[in-house]
């Protein structure tokens, strides 16, 4: 049984290490499927033999995988997670495939590990298995909301940054840049997420992805309240024709004032966090500090 226990646990971290590599060299895997598929070649044993293990065995089995996952996943649920993932960034280039098959991978490996060592050392069977659940709850819970703070972190970033980048289009539009033009100057110039998103706006735009359904994928990927009025905004200057430089900079002062206005709410709650840790913290310690020596000192002359 410990042998059978051994085997398990080699091949679930080898599949794990596989999957980490696999997430590790996408982008390369990416490149290279694209070479092939736009390259000569003739002969279906000629594209077996072109490629390194991993384009050829890895990549198709991982494909395959993923598909199955697709299919057996509830889609709400494989909708959901992959908009969560795309709101996060994508960390390592994950998707909502990788992320189930990462998730299954972690749960395995915990259940046959849990269940060798309880074979092992003759842990009783309760103790297992609660061991297995709380490991199994932690497993699905702790991604969740990491991924949660990720998302968080994310659309704050991009929040505080849109209306310095709002100064930087109206900027450029005013000297006579049209738009597409600013959203590149601001990639060139302003590094950050709002940045990143923007260049791959200009990227669809290119391939012949039309503005309005560009912009309207941004604020899909990152749905944060300034940005959706920001693109609703401009693309109704675009449809009616108003001027986009005077457009630019009414948004970039809304933005700035609710920044302002969240800067001073912040403020305003202020006292009321710090109350708690002065309450429960500060406070004793001066109560001890101050009192102590008296206490110390009533308690000796009463037992005098």
């Amino acid at each position: 049984m410990v042998i059978w226990s051994s085997m398990g646990i080699f091949i679930t971290v080898f599949l794990i290490v596989l999957l980490f590599y696999n997430l590790c060299m996408k982008d390369q895997l990416e490149i290279h499927g694209r070479l092939r598929q736009y390259s000569m070649v003739r002969g279906k044993q000629e594209k077996v033999e072109m490629g390194t293990v991993g384009e050829r065995i890895w990549q198709p089995f991982m494909e395959s995988i993923k598909e199955y996952i697709h299919k057996v996943t509830p889609a709400h649920h494989y909708a959901q997670l992959d908009a969560h993932l795309r709101a996060a960034g994508n960390p390592m280039h994950m998707g909502a495939g990788e992320w189930i098959l990462l998730q299954s991978s972690m749960l395995i490996l915990e259940i046959v590990l849990i269940l060798s060592m309880s074979i092992t050392f003759s842990t009783p069977p309760m103790k297992a298995g609660i061991t297995m659940i709380c490991l199994g709850v932690g497993t699905v819970l702790v991604p969740k909301m990491i991924l949660r703070q990720k998302i968080q972190e994310r659309q704050e970033e991009i929040q505080k940054s849109l209306p310095d980048v709002l100064d930087l289009l109206t900027v450029s539009v005013e000297a006579g840049l049209g738009f597409d033009g600013a959203i590149s100057k601001v990639v060139e110039k302003m590094p950050g997420v709002l940045s990143k998103e923007f260049s791959q706006v200009l990227k669809e735009i290119r391939v012949g992805v039309s503005k309005r359904e560009a912009l309207k994928k941004m604020i899909d990927r990152v749905p944060v309240p300034d940005l959706i009025t920001f693109v609703g905004a401009v693309l109704q200057a675009d449809q009616l024709g108003v001027s986009m430089g005077s457009v630019l900079r009414i948004q970039s002062k809304q933005m700035r004032q609710k920044r302002r206005q969240r800067a001073q709410e912040k403020a305003m709650k202020a006292p009321i966090k710090i109350l708690f840790p002065m309450v429960f913290f500060i406070f004793p310690t001066i109560f001890i500090i101050l009192l102590g020596p008296v206490v110390i000192k009533v308690i000796q002359i009463f037992n005098n």
